[in-house]
């Protein structure tokens, strides 16, 4: 299919932009979807084949050298600076300034003769106290009544456990605080920004624990992080109208803090893409997941995904 080919069936002018053209994609799966003419099956047949023609155009001009360098998003504007404490100067209401003001520029000298001058008060006072019998008094009131010690006894130790004995290191779990572990299966790493109809399960087959993220094929920005524990699996729900990648990987140690693996830390093979759409039937909205083959621009449907198994 040459390129003019591909703009005439995707309804595009030769110069429009790679966004105009991914919307125009998009309308288009959303018109001639087969699953739209179940009812009838002469229509859902010449749909199909309408379908293949417009992936085969869209692909042919994604793969194309003249949509290939995107606009780099602006960098983010600095926050301005918080402004400092307005200082005010009041008058007296004589007219002469008071004399006591503070500014916070120029009576620094002012108020840390002040701090030093209270100080003193409170360590003379505090001498005089002492100096007075102040302590004998307090006694007369209260009477003869014994004081509690005023050094609490130390609490006895824990015994050694047997690691500590035989000279090896205690275990991280049971000697002071236990380490976080991994997050439960299904956790959701990153907010769901999108929402749609779509579902996606993904089955954990590496024998380790894994992070799927479900990115815009597109742009390649994560859409949704998902952790999925070994021999275990989780069901990536509510996805929005849209091309998608699934990328995964394995390892131990998880890392919250980076969102990765600290140690084995392996990627496992991409699947995708995926083209998932929304239906709407007697105000009901469900959702459908196609694998799409940019090759042979061939769709099937697609709801299962199994890592490690290849």
């Amino acid at each position: 299919m040459s390129r003019a080919d591909c703009f005439r069936t995707l309804g595009v002018d030769p110069d429009a932009s790679w966004e105009g053209i991914r919307q125009a994609y998009k309308d288009l799966v959303r018109v001639w979807h087969p699953d739209r003419f179940q009812s009838d099956p002469e229509l859902q047949h010449r749909a199909e084949q309408q379908l293949q023609k417009i992936n085969e155009a869209y692909f042919a001009l994604k793969n194309s050298h003249s949509f290939e360098g995107r606009q780099p998003e602006p960098a983010p504007q600095p926050e301005p600076a918080c402004p400092g404490p307005a200082v005010s100067y009041h008058p007296r209401p004589g007219g002469g300034p008071d004399r006591f003001a503070w500014d916070l520029q120029s009576g620094w000298p002012i108020k840390a003769a002040w701090a030093a001058l209270i100080c003193l008060v409170l360590l003379v006072i505090g001498f005089l106290v002492n100096a007075l019998g102040v302590p004998s008094f307090r006694k007369s009131i209260v009477g003869e009544r014994p004081s509690e010690p005023l050094v609490q006894p130390a609490k006895v130790a824990d015994p050694p456990s047997d690691d500590v004995v035989s000279g090896q290191q205690p275990h991280p779990r049971t000697s002071g605080t236990a380490a976080p572990g991994p997050p439960a299966n299904g956790t959701e790493l990153l907010p769901a920004r999108t929402t749609g109809g779509s579902q996606l399960w993904v089955t954990n087959m590496a024998g380790q624990d894994a992070v799927a993220t479900l990115v815009d094929a597109d742009t390649a920005s994560p859409v949704r992080i998902v952790y999925i524990q070994a021999n275990n699996k989780v069901c990536i729900r509510h996805i929005a109208p849209g091309l998608y990648d699934l990328l995964a990987q394995r390892g131990e140690t998880w890392d919250p803090a980076h969102l990765r693996f600290q140690t084995g830390r392996h990627a496992l093979e991409k699947n995708g893409p995926f083209q998932c759409i929304d239906l709407t039937v007697e105000h009901v909205t469900s959702g459908r997941c196609i694998e799409v083959s940019s090759t042979e621009g061939a769709s099937r449907p697609k709801s299962n995904i199994v890592l490690g198994a290849r």
